[in-house]
């Protein structure tokens, strides 16, 4: 049995914080994201972005939701809900692999959900024990 567990992303929020370390000092960089698969497609900001930043954000976003999930943003939607700066380590390099993250982690909070979604409904179905529990 299937669900749409295993798909795609619905009304779901990902923070993702993106921190290397290199020599004496670190790259860092934060940001917030909703899906949703009912409102306006594409990505959307819904909070101000240094200008330096927003393309790399956007660019490291579109890599990665294209990775992971291939074709989304042409029927659903993305919005940036907060960028998580430090006034000294954060980058456009970054940030953009903040964006790569956020939909790498995504996807795979979606595969734990579908691994569970279906180890539940084979012990429903099959007299299965979850050893999860």
């Amino acid at each position: 049995m299937h669900s749409r567990h295993d798909k795609v992303p619905q009304q779901i929020e990902h923070l993702a914080w993106f921190s290397q370390h290199l020599g004496g000092r670190f790259r860092t960089a934060g940001l917030r994201i909703q899906f949703h698969d009912n409102q306006d497609r594409g990505i959307h900001w819904k909070v101000a972005c240094p200008d330096e930043y927003r393309d790399a954000i956007l660019h490291g976003l579109r890599d990665g939701l294209n990775d992971c999930f291939p074709g989304y943003l042409a029927s659903g939607s993305v919005w940036i809900n907060e960028v998580i700066i430090d006034d000294v380590s954060s980058s456009a390099n970054a940030f953009y692999r903040a964006g790569l993250l956020v939909a790498a982690q995504a996807k795979a909070l979606l595969d734990l959900s579908a691994r569970t979604y279906r180890a539940e409904m084979g012990e429903r179905g099959s007299g299965a024990v979850n050893i999860g529990k």
